[in-house]
């Protein structure tokens, strides 16, 4: 086990991680970026691994925010971080599955959810790769559409948000279950990897509410140009 310490573009964040164990990635960078918060509210990040949403929204936005994550060793690692950062009085690690948030924290209790969850569903995914901690991050091993939906319904005040990085052939899919929640799709952004690419991810945002009509979709993000260097357009998404 080799643990680095990363800087995470666009924030004041050291981030730790370890080559042994699932690695944040570019996502994640996006969704703590789509993010926006205001001071002193009560921000929930589920299946947190490192901890690199929580951290940055807690130090860009001066947030409480708790962190779950159900792999010992991510959660360690994550704490590790929270420490570096000296973001202890602001940042809790709690290290459980998400099922049981409910035991840490009371329904209508938060302002926002944000999550980079496992975006492949067991059926289409019937040999999974060696490494558990990369599995259980991208594979719904442990999570599922129907459990995020649930417990951000369950957390969200009246008009919370939920805020989410997701594969675009899974949208439709993930889109009828978070309305069966009372958590319709408000705002989209589509990620194209590179100009002519198809989008393969995309940035969400739900509301917490009855009322599911009104959708913006923001224009589209490329992230690198043909040599895989950032585009002016990513640059300008992270130093915002």
């Amino acid at each position: 086990m080799t643990t680095t310490v990363e800087y995470v573009p666009g924030f004041n964040v050291e981030l730790l991680q370890d080559t042994d164990l699932y690695r944040s990635s570019i996502d994640s960078v996006l969704l703590a970026h789509w993010i926006q918060a205001r001071p002193h509210q009560i921000v929930v990040d589920l299946c947190s691994g490192s901890g690199i949403i929580g951290l940055c929204v807690t130090q860009k936005f001066q947030v409480t925010t708790y962190l779950f994550e159900l792999q010992e060793q991510l959660a360690t690692l994550a704490q590790q971080s929270i420490n570096r950062n000296h973001l202890q009085q602001q940042v809790q690690m709690i290290n459980s599955d998400v099922k049981d948030v409910l035991q840490y924290l009371p329904h209508d209790s938060t302002d926002i959810i944000s999550c980079n969850p496992p975006y492949f569903a067991p059926k289409d995914t019937p040999t999974l790769g060696k490494s558990l901690s990369h599995n259980i991050a991208r594979h719904e091993i442990y999570f599922s559409q129907e459990l995020l939906a649930q417990t951000a319904s369950s957390l969200l005040k009246d008009n919370g948000v939920l805020y989410l990085v997701y594969r675009l052939d899974r949208l439709f899919e993930l889109s009828e279950i978070l309305k069966q929640h009372h958590l319709p799709i408000k705002e989209l952004l589509y990620i194209h990897p590179h100009v002519g690419d198809d989008a393969n991810l995309v940035l969400v945002k739900c509301r917490k509410t009855m009322r599911s009509n009104g959708l913006k979709v923001w224009p589209s993000l490329v992230l690198y140009n043909n040599d895989d260097t950032y585009t002016k357009q990513l640059q300008d998404f992270i130093n915002d």
